[in-house]
């Protein structure tokens, strides 16, 4: 008995290394993605990077369609970049449940430069990870030690040898059925890359 919780905290942790994070839930569009230039100066170059701050939170919990945000710029490959507003909206957001995992759809609208300039924008969210839904390894690792304990008292009635190791598997698989929401906070460093060309055209305002 004594040697259970180690049996099962190692299978635990065998099965969780094998966990990876991923942000398969979430998806991002652009209300720019399919325009063409709208003619005139090339203000910032298709494959700008820019780095900002996440004004408000994001959460598959917490949020709701059609909630903003905004990422205000803290450093980027081009000057004309400073101080400028990346604006946008959530959509398709939905909170976890069991057997149901959390998702929500991040579209970047517009950008606002420091002049005053607005214009759609097309770019690619480099910072996926920042949505991945984290998995509670503490969680994951106290089911399966319960799961191992229970499945060794039904061993020892039963004669089996292998109760506390299908305990701790059903545990584990008890924990994955579990899904853990997204949630961004405030202050959240993003980064995203200009896909297409941001112009001082018509449309510009």
């Amino acid at each position: 008995m004594k040697r259970l919780p180690a049996v099962a905290i190692g299978v635990a942790l065998l099965c969780l290394g094998g966990c990876g994070h991923h942000a398969g839930n979430v998806t991002t569009q652009s209300a720019g993605a399919g325009q063409q230039p709208a003619g005139g100066t090339t203000i910032v170059a298709a494959g700008t990077d820019y780095y900002g701050k996440l004004e408000q939170p994001m959460g598959s919990k917490t949020s709701k369609d059609g909630d903003t945000f905004a990422i205000d710029e803290m450093r980027s490959s081009d000057p004309a970049l400073k101080g400028a507003t990346i604006d946008g909206h959530l959509e398709g957001v939905q909170a976890a449940g069991p057997m149901r995992n959390p998702k929500m759809t991040i579209v970047f609208d517009d950008i606002r430069l420091a002049d005053g300039t607005k214009a759609p924008v097309n770019v690619q969210l480099l910072t996926l990870h920042a949505f991945s839904p984290k998995t509670h390894h503490l969680r994951t690792i106290g089911l399966m030690i319960g799961g191992a304990v229970a499945g060794h008292e039904v061993a020892v009635h039963t004669g089996s040898h292998h109760g506390a190791l299908l305990g701790a598997a059903g545990g584990y698989a008890l924990s994955q059925q579990l899904k853990t929401d997204i949630a961004v906070p405030a202050g959240t460093i993003l980064e995203v890359r200009f896909k297409s060309p941001v112009t001082s055209g018509a449309g510009n305002s």
